[in-house]
């Protein structure tokens, strides 16, 4: 194997790296933890499924406009958190990305409520069907298997430390406020101990 094969190898690989955690973070943390809730709460409420009602009287091309203005404004807030961040105004991008979680969940949600008339458009139904196909390339890589297995074992020794903890420190006559009080206490006795010496 020559060295430009070697190099042209690492570089697809980084790829497939950044590619993987990329989709990790967004799935695993940002849509599992924070963006599926949203969504399950906002499909529950009775106001939106009125309002899935009413979408189907509306023009499919109203519709589109409707989900592009808030796809696009929902991925510009991301990228502007992102710059934010870089630029050290960390807490501003936290919150800036922590608002725009719960329009993503809606406009995640307006896409399935009317994702029949959306589909209508031959253009909008390659590129989605496109997106699906990266999600199922990126889901078939190694690496991103190997990812996952780590991923879901650093999540068992994470609960498993904080129940070790919790029972340890944070229950019964064993918490760390008590232990923190005897220490004190004894503490206390040996510098009195000592002031009447």
């Amino acid at each position: 194997m020559s060295i430009l094969q070697k190099i042209l190898r690492k570089a697809i690989m980084l790829v497939q790296l950044v590619l993987v955690v990329i989709f990790i973070v967004f799935e695993e943390i940002i849509w599992e933890g924070f963006a599926k809730p949203i969504y399950i709460f906002i499909h529950e409420l009775h106001v939106l499924q009125k309002l899935q009602t009413k979408l189907q009287s509306i023009d499919r091309y109203v519709i589109l406009i409707l989900f592009v203005v808030l796809l696009v404004g929902v991925e510009f807030a991301g990228i502007t958190a992102g710059v934010m961040a870089v630029k050290g105004m960390v807490i501003s991008a936290v919150l800036l990305y922590a608002l725009k979680i719960p329009i993503a969940a809606f406009t995640f949600w307006l896409f399935r409520a009317t994702e029949e008339k959306l589909l209508s458009f031959a253009w909008f139904k390659y590129l989605y069907e496109k997106v699906l196909a990266l999600f199922e390339w990126i889901k078939s890589r190694e690496i991103y298997k190997r990812t996952i297995q780590g991923t879901k074992r650093l999540k068992l020794q994470i609960k498993s430390f904080i129940k070790t903890f919790k029972q340890n420190y944070l229950s019964g006559e064993n918490t760390l406020s008590k232990r923190f009080m005897r220490l004190y206490y004894l503490v206390k006795q040996m510098i009195r101990k000592e002031d009447k010496v």
